[in-house]
């Protein structure tokens, strides 16, 4: 029962976690915040002096105030970009974003960093985790349900395991999201 409920809870939060970033509003899928989010404009970047992830993310920042839009509280990137912007270095080998042995959380320009592999490399989502720009309602908590009643369950020794939440994403701000590539170019 305990393997039950460990690996099927974690794959409903892996569910959630993907519905939430990239739900694409059919069926029963959620209207993820990456399809409603704002397309980054690379026109902002200046190609001149060259760009970087962290000049990507900055840029992002900024076209959400430029619009005047709710203040963003958090940047979502996969698990590999974040390894990648984080080991960058400067010309004298000195990790751009900190101390490797700075155990606080992750951030840039004071926002959470956030990393995951539920969303693609290479694909950045900035947005505002304020209830006025988006809210999470969870209509009921995770239920897991075990039955033998199912059909023939019962004369073929077989158990049917349920488990599911329910829940709602209310994106009342969609342009406090702003979602894009780092490979885009000005």
């Amino acid at each position: 029962m305990s393997i039950i409920q460990g690996s099927l809870l974690f794959y409903i939060d892996l569910e959630e976690e993907l519905q939430l970033l990239a739900g694409d509003d059919t069926g029963e899928n959620l209207h993820g915040l990456l399809p409603q989010a704002q397309a980054f404009n690379p026109s902002l970047l200046h190609a001149v002096s060259g760009w970087t992830m962290i000049d990507v993310i900055g840029t992002a920042i900024q076209q959400i105030n430029t619009a005047k839009e709710i203040d963003p509280t958090f940047v979502v990137i996969n698990t590999n970009d974040y390894w990648k912007l984080r080991l960058t270095k400067d010309s004298l080998g000195r990790y751009i974003l900190g101390d490797p042995q700075n155990t606080s959380r992750p951030n840039i320009f004071g926002l959470d960093l956030v990393y995951t592999t539920s969303i693609p490399q290479g694909i950045f989502l900035v947005g505002s985790g304020n209830q006025a720009a988006t809210e999470i309602k969870d209509r009921m908590e995770t239920v897991v349900e075990i039955s033998t009643e199912h059909a023939d369950f019962w004369t073929r020794n077989l158990i049917g395991v349920r488990g599911e939440r329910r829940l709602c994403l209310l994106t009342k701000r969609p342009n406090s999201f702003v979602s894009g590539t780092f490979s885009t170019s000005p």
